[in-house]
C-alpha cells in the first residue's frame, strides 16, 4: 500500500479529466448528476468521487460531475444533498466521521442518518498506531502497560476535537483504563509531524499517510486495527492480538448516500453501478495506490453500519461531553 505524491497527482488528474468529460465547450447536458463532496479538491474523498464519476456517467447515460461544497465540517454538503430532489442525480460521498455528526452537532437543520438512504460502501482501510521514534516499545500493549505502571499520561496526536481519532483515544482511555491526553491539531499532517519530532507519544494514522514514514524509520509502528496483520508489516500485531479492545476493527471507510425519499429501484440501480465500478481493474489499481481496498455492500448493510456507529459514538460523545470546538 505504498503511496507517492506523483502517483497521487496522476490519479487526481486522470480522474478529474474523466469526471468532467462531456462538459467541454460550455454545453451542459439536459440532465446532469453530481457527486457532492464536503472537502477540498485533492483529498481522499475528492479523489474517490472523481474516480467513480465516469462509471456513473457511462452506466446511467448522462454526465456525473464532482461538486465540492466545503464548510462547516462537511455539514454544508450534507444539508445540500439531504434537501436535494430524491431522483438519484445528487449523491453524497461520506466517510466514517459522518456517523459522529448528529451527536456533535445536535442542532443541525437535517438528520445525518434519517435524511439519507445508503447506496453502499465504497472502500475501507485500517488504522495504523504510530509512535515517536524514541518511544522505547514496539507494540501497543507494552506502551499502555508502561503508562499504567508509571502513572504517566500518554499524549496522542489528533486532527481535531470530535474527530474519529479523538473518539478512539477516549474509547481506549475508558476500555483500557489508561491515561491519555489528546493533543488537537488542525489536521493529521501537523499532528504526525509532532509525533515524528518526539513532541507527542503516538497517534492513529492511515496507511497512505503513516506507512511511508514507518518504512523510512521516522515513526515506530505499534499496531494495526485490521482483523489480520498487514502484508507490508507482518511482524506488527493487530489490536485484537494486543488486547486493545477499543481499537479492534476501527477503520476508515467511504460510502455513497442519496436523499432519503429516493425510490428503492433507483437506489438499487445506483448500488449496482457502484459495485460494478469496484470490480474494474483500473478502480482496483487506483484504490491500492491510495492505500484502500474495495468494500462493496448492499444498501441495507450500509444503513446498518451508519446506525450502529452513530449509536456507539453518540454514547461516547454524550458521556464525555465531547464537542467539535
Amino acid at each position: 500500500m505504498s503511496f507517492t505524491k506523483r502517483a497521487f497527482a496522476k490519479t487526481l488528474l486522470a480522474c478529474s479529466l474523466a469526471a468532467t468529460a462531456g462538459l467541454a465547450f460550455g454545453q451542459a447536458p439536459a440532465t446532469q448528476g453530481r457527486i457532492v463532496v464536503g472537502n477540498q479538491p485533492g483529498g481522499a474523498t475528492d479523489i474517490m468521487a472523481r474516480l467513480l464519476a465516469p462509471s456513473f456517467t457511462a452506466a446511467l447515460g448522462h454526465s456525473f460531475v464532482v461538486e465540492n461544497r466545503t464548510g462547516a465540517s462537511g455539514n454544508l454538503a450534507s444539508e445540500y444533498v439531504a434537501k436535494a430532489p430524491p431522483d438519484g442525480n445528487t449523491i453524497l460521498l461520506i466517510f466514517n466521521a459522518h456517523t459522529t455528526t448528529g451527536p456533535l452537532y445536535p442542532k443541525l437543520p437535517f438528520d445525518p442518518i434519517k435524511d439519507f438512504s445508503s447506496i453502499g460502501m465504497i472502500a475501507e482501510t485500517p488504522y495504523l498506531i504510530v509512535a515517536r521514534p524514541n518511544i522505547g516499545v514496539d507494540n501497543m500493549r507494552d506502551l499502555i502497560a508502561r503508562a499504567k505502571r508509571t502513572n504517566t499520561p500518554l499524549t496522542a496526536g489528533s486532527p481535531g476535537p470530535g474527530t474519529p481519532h479523538h473518539l478512539l483515544y477516549e474509547r481506549t482511555k475508558k476500555l483500557s483504563d489508561v491515561p491519555i491526553n489528546a493533543i488537537h491539531y488542525k489536521g493529521s499532517a501537523p499532528a504526525q509531524n509532532d509525533v515524528m519530532g518526539g513532541h507527542v507519544d503516538f497517534m492513529i494514522s492511515t496507511p497512505s499517510l503513516g506507512a511511508p514514514l514507518v518504512k523510512s524509520g521516522k515513526l515506530v509502528l505499534l499496531g494495526v486495527t485490521s482483523d489480520a496483520r498487514l502484508p507490508d508489516f507482518p511482524n506488527t500485531p493487530t489490536a485484537r492480538e494486543a488486547g486493545i479492545e477499543a481499537l479492534v476493527g476501527a477503520n476508515v471507510w467511504l460510502a455513497l448516500v442519496v436523499p432519503a425519499k429516493t425510490p428503492r429501484a433507483t437506489v438499487m440501480n445506483l448500488n449496482k453501478v457502484l459495485n460494478d465500478a469496484l470490480k474494474s481493474p483500473e478502480t482496483l489499481a487506483r484504490l491500492q495506490a491510495i492505500g484502500m481496498k474495495p468494500a462493496p455492500t448492499t444498501p441495507e448493510a450500509m444503513d446498518k453500519v451508519l446506525l450502529q456507529e452513530q449509536a456507539v459514538w453518540g454514547q461516547l460523545i454524550r458521556e464525555n461531553k465531547i464537542t467539535a470546538e
